[in-house]
């Protein structure tokens, strides 16, 4: 299995909604969830390329961290995250970390409030036929919690481990690798 630059193949649509625990400063552990979307190709011929895929996130917040960020006068959310994914491919297990840039956010005054980021795969060739299996894993983010001037709040920027809680199916997608030479199904 290669990683690097390719060519693009068609993709499918695939979505898993995960569970995490994410630790916040002054309020602790506090449940958080992360829809993660991709167009991956359904199948690839080994030694295709596939492409750098952009990546899509929508992660709900809970009225308990929009409350500890209003605490603190903050008015906007940004920052970026970094997900732990692997690829079981017929040749190796690939662990990947996907970076996602997470957009400015207005925080409500109160109640839950979704987030959205956006990241890129990394490009990579299959090197044996079979099944490759996508997970999700943790989550690391680094927030930057801002007032309406613009200025950091008291938290100032911040790391936050995200720990997928367990118990839950984390498979994002499934690849048929097809021996080289067949045409790729759409």
């Amino acid at each position: 299995m290669l990683v690097g630059a390719g060519t693009s193949a068609a993709g499918e649509r695939s979505e898993v909604a995960l569970n995490y625990t994410c630790s916040f400063p002054l309020i602790g552990g506090q449940p958080i969830q992360i829809t993660i979307g991709i167009d991956f190709p359904p199948s690839v011929p080994v030694g295709t390329p596939v492409d750098a895929l952009p990546i899509n996130t929508v992660s709900k917040v809970g009225k308990n961290a929009t409350g500890g960020l209003n605490l603190v006068g903050a008015k906007t959310l940004e920052g970026t995250a970094l997900a732990q994914a692997n690829i079981a491919a017929p040749e190796a297990q690939l662990p990947l970390e996907v970076p996602a840039t997470l957009e400015k956010t207005p925080i409500p005054a109160s109640g839950e409030f979704s987030v959205t980021a956006t990241g890129e795969t990394p490009s990579i060739t299959f090197s044996q036929p079979g099944s490759a299996k996508i997970t999700v894993g943790d989550v690391k983010l680094h927030l930057v919690p801002r007032k309406a001037d613009g200025s950091l709040t008291a938290l100032k920027e911040f790391d936050s481990a995200c720990k997928q809680n367990p118990g839950q199916n984390n498979e994002l997608a499934t690849i048929e690798i097809t021996p080289a030479g067949e045409a790729v199904r759409h």
